[in-house]
């Protein structure tokens, strides 16, 4: 029998001897009767370009395996896989982590809900007619919850789906919290959410006072009952593992305020590892003398009650003296200070030294300290405003004291921020204040 091959079958028959210098599978041998049909097979059948050269095929058959070999060579060495006795070992520190973390969650829910805390067990089991089922209660520990119900945690995440359809079918009122412990504002949220307290808050922050203002955050807000709130008995809880201890004084503000504060585990309030900042209180209010405690705030000398020759610098046997109240030098610069008095043959001679190469701050009768202030810090040029600002972050400690004053950063007096201010410090935001790294000094 004759076998005929269409250009098309023929061509790729062509193609793959070119390459393989053979037919590429032993089921595809050519017919020993095959001939081809000269009607359909035409001069230019086969166009050129479809077929390889065979050079072309050897070398890139060559360098193939070149290429291979370099980037086998760039890439990277897997790691070396952990023995299993090192899996166990980092399993069981887990185990422990975890174990440690439920404890901490009970005791914090000791406090929450003294009277619930001795209702349940922490054992769980689930008696039925059809079954009995038993949990471990190190692995599966179990919480009451605040509306009569229980929590069951599985925060390994090993609690068959049969076991806890059978259990929640058996009992609706057991909620299952499945978030690892370790991973606590997580756990918590779970937590405090399937215990079905009244209002739950995350991120919460309260302030007291006006100005100094003291402002306090905690992770969670509670509210345990509709009518908390009226009664001012509201919870407060920190679960943040880094976050320092709140100092006492906050806490008993918060009791004095109807809050409870708890916190997860025991921080402890360590001081802040930099540079002492410094506040500098100022209670004077003269203009002048404001201005004087804020040039010992700077640390910058000064000369009272100094007299100013006009033509000094002249040599022309003229001596002119101008009074003036206050001068300093700062930075290869020559200041002078004057009270406005009304006269205004005094107010052109102290305009006068201006052309001398003096810088003048004319003060006025009815100067604060925040007006004395801006003066100042413009004429020495020194980056700082007067405004409420915060003297360290909320997120670092968990509370702040926000007040009015001048900061300034990176003062050249030796202390790393300095924050002058002319508000009245109690014994609390004094006591903060020191806690977090800063001296006092002033005039009070």
């Amino acid at each position: 029998m004759s076998s005929y091959l269409t250009t098309r079958h023929l061509g790729k028959y062509l193609l793959a001897l070119a390459i393989f210098g053979a037919t590429p599978m032993q089921s595809h041998a050519m017919d020993p009767k095959f001939k081809l049909d000269t009607t359909v097979l035409g001069k230019n059948s086969l166009p050129s370009p479809s077929i390889r050269p065979q050079a072309d095929v050897r070398r890139a058959a060559k360098s193939a395996p070149t290429r291979r070999r370099l980037r086998a060579g760039k890439a990277r060495k897997p790691a070396p896989l952990a023995s299993s006795s090192d899996h166990r070992i980092m399993l069981a520190q887990e185990a422990r982590e975890r174990d440690a973390e439920v404890e901490v969650a009970r005791e914090i829910w000791t406090r929450l809900i003294p009277s619930l805390a001795l209702r349940g067990s922490d054992r769980f089991d689930s008696p039925s007619n059809a079954f009995s089922l038993s949990l471990d209660p190190e692995r599966y520990p179990a919480f009451p919850a605040q509306d009569g119900g229980s929590i069951l945690v599985d925060g390994r995440g090993t609690l068959p789906p049969l076991v806890r359809a059978l259990i929640q079918d058996n009992n609706p009122q057991v909620r299952v919290v499945t978030e690892n412990p370790t991973h606590r504002q997580r756990f918590y949220r779970s937590l405090l959410g399937a215990s079905r307290f009244y209002s739950i808050e995350e991120n919460f922050s309260v302030d007291f006072g006006k100005d100094p203002k003291i402002t306090v955050r905690a992770d969670f807000r509670i509210e345990k009952m509709p009518d908390s709130l009226m009664r001012q008995d509201l919870n407060l809880l920190n679960v943040f593992r880094e976050r320092r201890a709140t100092p006492q004084g906050v806490v008993s503000l918060l009791a004095k305020n109807g809050f409870q504060l708890l916190e997860a585990g025991s921080p402890s309030h360590q001081m802040p590892g930099r540079e002492r900042d410094l506040i500098y209180l100022v209670a004077e209010k003269e203009p002048v003398k404001i201005l004087d405690s804020f040039l010992d705030a700077l640390s910058v000398p000064f000369e009272t009650a100094k007299n100013i020759d006009l033509y000094a610098r002249d040599n022309i046997g003229v001596r002119l003296d101008v009074p003036v109240h206050r001068y300093f030098e700062d930075n290869g610069r020559r200041y002078v200070v004057a009270l406005f008095n009304g006269d205004p043959v005094n107010y052109t001679l102290i305009r006068l030294l201006e052309t001398k190469g003096y810088r003048v701050i004319m003060l006025q009768e009815d100067d604060d300290f925040q007006s004395i202030s801006e003066k100042l810090l413009s004429r020495l040029q020194l980056p700082g405003r007067y405004a409420e600002q915060d003297l360290w972050a909320l997120r670092d400690v968990g509370y702040t004291v926000r007040m009015s004053g001048v900061k300034i950063h990176n003062n050249r007096n030796g202390y790393r921020n300095l924050f002058v201010t002319d508000r009245h410090l109690d014994s609390l935001v004094q006591e903060l204040a020191e806690l977090n790294g800063y001296l006092l000094r002033g005039t009070r």
